[in-house]
């Protein structure tokens, strides 16, 4: 079993931006691989379904933190980051899913709401879609 960890989120000019992404937030670590596994045994790819640790998820946005003047840094969500950091620092578990298509987000939701999810919000191209 190949675990999908990647070390930088998805990325438009160096900000963070998951378009076509739905961004889940777990309880904990274990939580999120349990449903990153769930979704790969449910049709995801490997490659769609990446797990983040919150050591991870602090160390992304603190690099982004450290250009916030950087006049690219302006579409950035700035408290959607803090939420995120703040989770993060909480020991949650994170999962970022490409799923452009709204059956693919809405399934993925649904795979996983049960193995301990706090919350799913889709990356769309110009909102930030709350999914329950």
């Amino acid at each position: 079993m190949r675990e999908a960890l990647r070390k930088s989120f998805p990325k438009s000019f160096g900000v963070f931006s998951p378009t076509g992404f739905v961004v889940m937030v777990f309880d904990s670590d274990s939580d999120a691989e349990r449903a990153r596994q769930s979704l790969v045994d449910n049709g995801f790819s490997e490659d769609d379904a990446t797990r983040y640790t919150g050591n991870e998820v602090i160390e992304e946005f603190e690099k982004s933190a450290a250009h916030a003047s950087d006049p690219i840094q302006i579409g950035q969500d700035v408290a959607k980051v803090e939420q995120y950091l703040a989770l993060a620092r909480e020991r949650c578990g994170f999962l970022i899913v490409h799923a452009p298509e709204e059956e693919a987000a809405r399934s993925a939701v649904e795979i996983v709401h049960n193995l301990g999810l706090k919350f799913a919000e889709k990356y769309n191209r110009l909102t930030i879609e709350e999914l329950e």
